[in-house]
């Protein structure tokens, strides 16, 4: 994304400065952020809605496995919870 941004900009033919402006975020988060530095999502969507453009974010399931051993573990908590294991007290249902 870092080097996205930084193309995107200079297409623009923009300094740092006005995409900051324009984002309404400091010079140096602009910066930060084309280095590959952390920074918020917010922020990312910032500067890009800046430069006009509409920053997407998807998650993919890799596996369905995983998904179902965090079920799995999740059930296994709320069991766990119900009985007391948690906490060393046993709760009578």
């Amino acid at each position: 994304m870092a080097r996205l941004l930084a193309e995107l900009r200079d297409e623009r033919r923009i300094s740092r400065r006005q995409l900051a402006d324009q984002a309404g975020v400091n010079v140096s988060v602009v910066s930060r952020a084309e280095r590959g530095m952390n920074a918020k999502i917010a922020t990312w969507d910032s500067l890009f809605k800046a430069l006009g453009y509409h920053l997407l974010i998807d998650a993919i399931e890799l596996c369905e496995e995983a998904a179902d051993l965090l079920s799995e573990e999740a059930e296994l908590r709320q069991e766990r919870r119900l009985w007391g294991l948690c906490t060393g007290k046993r709760r009578w249902l």
